[in-house]
């Protein structure tokens, strides 16, 4: 029994009509009733009652007319799902995420991929730029948005997004009290930093503005994770740069803290070459 056969049985059961469902197939009637007397042959049963007047199902034709029907859904869905498998719009896509990414725009842009691609699952992961280079290299992620410059020449970048930066800053800090900060004011200042090993080359566009203007801030503290970096610029460690927050909430937790000067940071998506 092949698909067809029961295409052909479908539209005379639908029809009651072996004229009607042939012009329906675009077929001539005789070799329309001879696949349907094939059919009934191989199954064993008789699919219809034929009069000169009229053509009927048979209780046996009626319980084909459900199978057949559902079939032909199965088969037109598993058609589908191995074209989509083919073409990369079923499965998993597990993507790495910066914690500054995680904004209403990639919101926006899940929602956007999610109607687009319904049959793909997304495995989201919070993880550092450098983290995500080394799962992309090792076959554990299959995108990333993290912050360039990338040094892996084997993964193919494309730039996202600008978004802008912010110093967090002690309000007693010398720095807060001018009106209007430079490069150069900058010059042997002691900063508060993530670790390098946290965030990948995540002050380098600053430090090479400062170096411009001949200034050379230094790291006076390294931080492990964002909250300890507040905390250390609270406790006068020095200032650092940060991603700003709308409408942040007050956090009483951290005395003094301000925010001045906006710069310029960039996010581009990684995946494997």
């Amino acid at each position: 029994m092949e698909l067809r056969h029961l295409r052909y049985f479908i539209a005379v059961a639908e029809e009651l009509s072996f004229r009607r469902a042939a012009e329906k197939l675009n077929l001539a009637q005789p070799p329309l009733s001879a696949q349907i007397k094939a059919l009934e042959a191989e199954l064993g049963a008789q699919l219809f009652l034929r009069s000169t007047r009229k053509v009927t199902l048979t209780s046996a034709g009626r319980v084909l007319l459900d199978e057949a029907r559902a079939v032909l859904v199965a088969s037109a869905q598993a058609e589908r799902r191995v074209r989509e498998s083919s073409e990369g719009l079923v499965g998993i896509l597990r993507l790495g995420v910066l914690a500054p990414a995680a904004n209403s725009k990639l919101a926006s842009v899940l929602r956007t991929f999610r109607v687009k691609y319904p049959g793909v699952q997304l495995a989201l992961h919070e993880l550092t730029s450098i983290e995500q280079i080394r799962r992309l290299r090792e076959g554990q992620l299959d995108v990333g948005l993290v912050r360039p410059p990338v040094p892996a020449s084997e993964l193919a970048t494309d730039f996202v997004e600008n978004w802008r930066q912010v110093l967090a800053i002690h309000t007693d800090h010398p720095l807060a009290q001018k009106r209007k900060l430079t490069w150069k004011d900058f010059d042997k200042q002691a900063m508060v930093m993530m670790h390098p090993s946290v965030q990948h080359l995540y002050y380098d566009s600053f430090l090479a503005a400062c170096a411009s203007a001949g200034a050379t801030p230094y790291p006076a503290q390294y931080a492990h994770d964002v909250q300890t970096k507040l905390w250390l610029i609270s406790a006068g460690f020095g200032p650092s740069l940060r991603k700003p927050r709308r409408n942040p909430p007050p956090r009483p937790d951290i005395p003094g803290l301000a925010h001045r000067t906006t710069f310029h940071a960039h996010c581009h998506s990684l995946a494997k070459k």
